[in-house]
């Protein structure tokens, strides 16, 4: 994403109020823009429109859950494959081949989510629900809409539209709600759903069509270099697959060992541990948004111009390059860990008022939201040095950290519940402590090895 990066470095440094909160802004819209407006819009339907989903609360928040989280599973190493494809092709400034991919991508991804949905849909008995084919049809095509804004979240970051981006997050959000409640009080939770399902279809739609402005198709063709870039890959689309996977793990085990059950369906939940997951998980926006527009922008531009005359300059210049780049890296690191520190400390000491404020502070419990708030502190960090492993070449490290981070939260979790009565997110938080730590030595030992890991592999 270091492309839209530098763009929205720019407004960034005109160093005035208005610009610091305008790229701050839109740097929210692209790093999390579907993520974030998604839970508002269950958060307003919850608190405003309740009598829309009165049917079946749980069920309707329970199948936007599901969704998103087993979309993640499907599409994780997908679309970093996707991501690394894009970059590739913008480096050899190969820029035909890019509308292609994308086509390819959103055919590819659409083949691989409809089977698996109507797997689950076979499995389900969901007869109990009001007007069941409409929510059964919602259902489907949900998960094939949210696994294509996955790719369009990727595709994005090559556009400079980003006001169009906002607005085009902005009408889908509204017109979801608007969905739930029209079509919630005609059909209950199957229209509730069937609502929410076109508003996130207006987002893909809107964004399909801003991409055509400034990478237009020209041809309808298959990208077979695209797909090709899977075998060159593997391991990072084993990287985004094991690490969706491990933010996941623990959240299922809680459901499917310790939750409660929608009768007839394989829908699990825990209230006490889902809850103030996503709340948390909303706290880590500002540490993303930072690495765009500050520490992935400045790395990115410090690594292209050692990187790109590598085999051609002097030893000597190829080594002051490369110590200006180290210098950004780390000074990108030390950078995000406080900026994302000043955010989490804030949150931890005003924790009982902000709950408070948000009406939760008699449904969560604060000792477990203080772990699970140290615990997506590390999970932003995780991501983030895994990606500074990728722009090192260093793609079995990275695997290998998801890997870690997979069997370490299972592990944990498991034996929390079993044994010694954890609370939840202690078992979360201590992957990710791990293998922060797991990807921080890698760097600190491989990163000023990157010279000579390039000169072996080319």
């Amino acid at each position: 994403m270091a492309g839209i990066g530098f763009e929205l470095y720019k407004i960034l440094h005109k160093g005035t109020l208005s610009s610091i909160i305008q790229a701050f802004f839109l740097g929210i819209i692209i790093v999390a823009g579907p993520w974030i407006l998604s839970v508002l819009t269950i958060y307003i339907i919850q608190t405003y429109a309740f009598s829309a989903i009165a049917g079946n609360p749980s069920l309707f928040t329970v199948s936007i859950v599901y969704v998103y989280a087993f979309s993640l599973f499907l599409s994780g190493g997908f679309h970093y494959v996707f991501s690394r494809y894009i970059a590739d092709q913008l480096y050899i400034e190969n820029y035909e081949t890019i509308p292609s991919a994308l086509l390819t991508a959103i055919m590819l991804i659409t083949i691989l989510s409809i089977m698996p949905a109507i797997g689950f849909v076979l499995i389900n008995d969901f007869s109990f629900v009001s007007f069941h084919t409409l929510y059964i049809l919602s259902l489907l095509s949900l998960f094939v809409v949210v696994n294509m804004l996955w790719i369009m979240l990727v595709y994005i970051a090559l556009l400079k539209a980003y006001y169009k981006i906002f607005f085009s997050y902005l009408t889908g959000t509204i017109a979801s709600i608007y969905g739930v409640l029209y079509l919630g009080k005609l059909y209950g939770v199957a229209g509730a759903l069937c609502g929410y399902t076109v508003g996130q279809a207006v987002i893909v739609l809107l964004l399909v069509t801003i991409s055509q402005f400034s990478y237009p198709l020209k041809k309808f063709t298959i990208n077979k270099e695209f797909i090709a870039s899977f075998k060159e890959h593997k391991r990072i689309f084993l990287m985004g697959w094991l690490f969706n996977m491990a933010i996941w793990s623990d959240k299922m085990l809680y459901w499917f060992l310790k939750g409660e059950h929608i009768p007839d369906t394989l829908y699990y939940y825990y209230i006490p541990y889902d809850i103030p997951v996503f709340l948390a998980y909303l706290t880590m926006i500002p540490g993303l948004v930072y690495f765009l527009i500050i520490a992935e922008t400045d790395f990115h531009k410090n690594f292209f111009e050692f990187i790109s005359h590598i085999l051609e300059d002097p030893f000597r210049y190829i080594q002051l390059k490369k110590q200006k780049m180290l210098i950004s890296l780390k000074n990108g690191i030390k950078g995000l860990v406080f900026f994302q520190s000043i955010w989490t400390v804030g949150i931890l000491v005003k924790l009982p008022q902000i709950l408070d404020f948000l009406g939760y502070s008699h449904s969560i419990n604060i000792a477990i939201m203080r772990i699970l708030l140290i615990a997506v502190f590390f999970h932003m960090l995780t991501l983030n040095l895994m990606i500074y492993l990728l722009y090192m070449e260093l793609q079995f490290e990275a695997a290998m950290a998801a890997c870690i981070y997979l069997l370490l939260n299972i592990v944990a979790t498991l034996f929390s519940i079993f044994h010694v009565q954890w609370l939840p997110g202690t078992s979360y938080m201590l992957a990710s402590v791990a293998t922060t730590l797991y990807c921080s030595y890698h760097l600190y030992k491989k990163a000023p090895l990157i010279d000579f890991i390039i000169f072996s592999r080319t």
